[in-house]
């Protein structure tokens, strides 16, 4: 036999033929590679199984075949002679798929393989092929953004940088009541394609979304080269304004941490540089610093609460996520009691007791009182989801707060503001006082300039999301212009924090101590049912895709974070779910779980490694089991496990965006899809 290139269609050629001895020719690289089941398969023949010898391949002298003698018990008593005088049987059909192109430039494919005991399918195009019945169930939503509020602040920023001066003084823009914090969205429903008999259209190319949404982690030319209060005077004292970190305690790093912004690691240093010009520092951050519950995200928190007391934060409000936190763990980690102060306050969130975190700081620098208060608001109250947390009008609550910091002295007063753009606008109007105002709110990067309040003698500034910004404000003596701002992207122009990177090794310490256990991550059933394999199996019947998937990236992703990272102080991840998720096989990567039957360990489930196969196709053991004959199945099963396994090219992006998304590869949303599906481009059983 020639190119019998499948066991489930050996196993059917055997079936057939029934001789005692058969001669196999194939070629390592495909079939002998994946011994799968081989032993078993033969078994339940009646036949035994063993390597007679190689001889060279016919189609290339690198590549040798591999001449297998299969034998039956009874004639050898169970041992396998190293020759045979009985004939081989007639050579079988070659067994090929052609590829076909009719007059209308779709892909027909024909089949000359020889009938098997189990009917083939009628010949579709992977394309044409339906979700399984599960998936099919759900219409892929794809979210369209409308063009980013933030685009024109781009523009504008580039052009100041053209001309020379990033450093913006007070030029104020005024807030306009219409502003949205967020941009407008609109929801297309994709619907399933239908399937056909025998051909279907290719798929029309998928539109490339429009250029890097706001929220993209992306780092421009300027970005790493800016120069900070170039024509500044000395300042009386420097407030450092950040927040909305969202657990991003670091950037991803996966498309290279030089293209990307954020993180604690590069904030100390550019901290520990504005510090170096002489400059008297008042670090604040209003809040939010982590975006999920759980065990992770409070050892998140806790690694957060010190680098802010290592770097010297002055005052941090609480936000609403981080009131979602256990509220012991909130108490221990940042509350304040007689012997020991902590940065954080509220004037209007009370954690079990109100004493745990006091209304305001007062902090004296450079001959200045600067007051300091927060407030989260009244508009977030219904996000509370503890009876230990109780949240008082916003309002209501900073205006004895103002009254007792004026009555202090303090000559410049802060109000740190978690609450949508707006609404922190608006308690600014309700209590005067106030002269900068720092806010939660808004979408994207932050403003180029402070915004004027109308109604209120205070400016606003906002700090932007995920920790990809912050911002510089200068005190002056100087009626004409008494304060300087400039934002600040903390941008690869930042090298690294030999402190912060301590810190963090600490924290991916904590998440190995505790193990998935510890971190109450436990795998759950796949919304499908069906269990994982891992992709070697799969490449043993489809040994051209297999190729293709062992010469990506893909499948080097769980060594991405084994292998000590050179930039990144040799810090390794592999404990980490949030980063396992995307990095092995059989997790949700969206939630950080893993499946049953998913990756556990390099250890524990060796072919599990790497961003395999059935991350995109779905676990795929009934699948195998059902064509190795393994369950008992019928034509129309066979035929609906097959389809359950197929991802039609229409809704493939949608897939690869799960773990592409605007954090990890936010170039994965500016080139068209097709550049990237080239890269890996491969069609069902070869």
């Amino acid at each position: 036999m020639t190119a019998i290139r499948r066991s489930n269609e050996l196993m059917d050629l055997f079936i057939d033929r029934r001789e005692s001895v058969v001669p196999v020719s194939t070629r390592q690289s495909e079939w002998l590679r994946f011994p799968y089941r081989s032993a078993s398969l033969l078994a339940s023949l009646g036949l035994t199984f063993s390597i007679a010898g190689c001889q060279p391949d016919s189609g290339s002298t690198a590549q040798k075949s591999a001449a297998a003698t299969a034998t039956s018990p009874a004639q050898t008593g169970g041992l396998e002679p190293e020759t045979s005088s009985q004939a081989a049987p007639p050579a079988a059909p070659e067994i090929v798929d052609q590829e076909a192109l009719d007059e209308s430039g779709r892909i027909v494919l024909e089949s000359t393989r020889p009938p098997l005991s189990v009917p083939e399918p009628d010949p579709v195009t992977v394309e044409a092929a339906t979700a399984n019945a599960a998936d099919s169930a759900e219409a892929s939503a794809k979210i369209v953004a409308s063009s980013s509020p933030a685009a024109p602040q781009a523009e504008a920023l580039e052009s100041d940088m053209a001309e020379g001066a990033p450093v913006v003084e007070v030029e104020v823009a005024e807030i306009s009541a219409s502003s949205p914090d967020t941009p407008a969205v609109a929801t297309e429903v994709e619907q399933p394609a239908e399937e056909e008999a025998e051909v279907a259209e290719l798929p029309a190319k998928v539109a490339a979304p429009a250029p890097f949404p706001a929220e993209a982690n992306v780092t421009s030319a300027s970005e790493r080269d800016q120069r900070i209060a170039a024509d500044w005077p000395q300042p009386q004292a420097v407030l450092y304004v950040s927040g909305q970190q969202h657990g991003y305690i670091e950037p991803c790093g996966c498309t290279g941490l030089e293209n990307q912004k954020g993180g604690l690691i590069r904030r100390d240093t550019l901290l520990t540089e504005l510090r170096g010009r002489g400059w008297d520092l008042v670090p604040v951050d209003v809040g939010n610093q982590v975006r999920r519950t759980g065990r992770q995200p409070e050892l998140k928190f806790q690694s957060t609460v010190e680098a802010f007391k290592t770097m010297g934060y002055q005052a941090v409000t609480l936000g609403i996520d981080d009131l979602k936190l256990s509220s012991i763990e909130l108490i221990q980690l940042a509350g304040s009691d007689g012997l020991n102060a902590t940065p954080f306050i509220s004037a209007n969130a009370s954690v079990i007791d109100s004493s745990f975190f006091p209304s305001h700081r007062i902090v004296e620098v450079g001959g200045r009182k600067i007051g300091i208060t927060g407030a989260i608001g009244n508009s977030l109250k219904e996000e509370i989801q503890s009876s230990d947390i109780e949240l008082s009008d916003a309002a209501e609550s900073l205006k004895p707060v103002v009254e007792l910091l004026q009555k202090q002295g303090c000559d410049f007063l802060v109000l740190l503001a978690h609450a949508p753009v707006e609404e922190s606008a608006e308690i600014a109007r309700q209590v005067p006082g106030f002269d900068l105002v720092v806010t939660a709110g808004g979408y994207g990067e932050p403003t180029l300039h402070p915004e004027e309040i109308p109604g209120s003698e205070a400016v606003m500034v906002q700090v932007g999301t995920k920790g990809m910004y912050g911002g510089i404000i200068g005190l002056f003596e100087d009626a004409t212009t008494p304060i300087r701002y400039q934002k600040i992207a903390i941008s690869s122009q930042f090298k690294d924090s030999d402190r912060m990177l301590l810190e963090f090794e600490r924290y991916q310490q904590r998440l190995k101590d505790a193990g998935f256990d510890g971190l109450g991550v436990a795998p759950i059933a796949h919304p499908t049912g069906r269990q994982y394999v891992g992709s070697e199996v799969c490449g043993e019947c489809h040994t051209q895709a297999y190729e293709i998937w062992e010469n990506s990236p893909h499948v080097h992703a769980t060594d991405s974070i084994i292998a000590a990272s050179n930039d990144r102080g040799g810090i390794t991840r592999q404990h980490d779910p949030e980063c396992i998720s995307c990095h092995a096989t059989g997790w949700n990567p969206q939630k950080f779980y893993p499946y049953q039957t998913g990756f556990i360990s390099a250890e524990k489930t060796p072919l599990l490694v790497g961003s395999g196969c059935e991350n995109c196709h779905g676990p795929g053991k009934s699948h195998v089991d059902a064509e190795y004959g393994d369950i008992e199945t019928d034509n129309e099963l066979l035929l609906e496990l097959r389809r359950q396994m197929v991802l039609p090219l229409a809704q493939a992006r949608e897939k690869c965006l799960e773990c592409h998304d605007l954090d990890n590869s936010p170039d994965f949303h500016t080139a068209p899809f097709e550049e990237y599906w080239d890269q890996i481009k491969h069609y069902g059983k070869d």
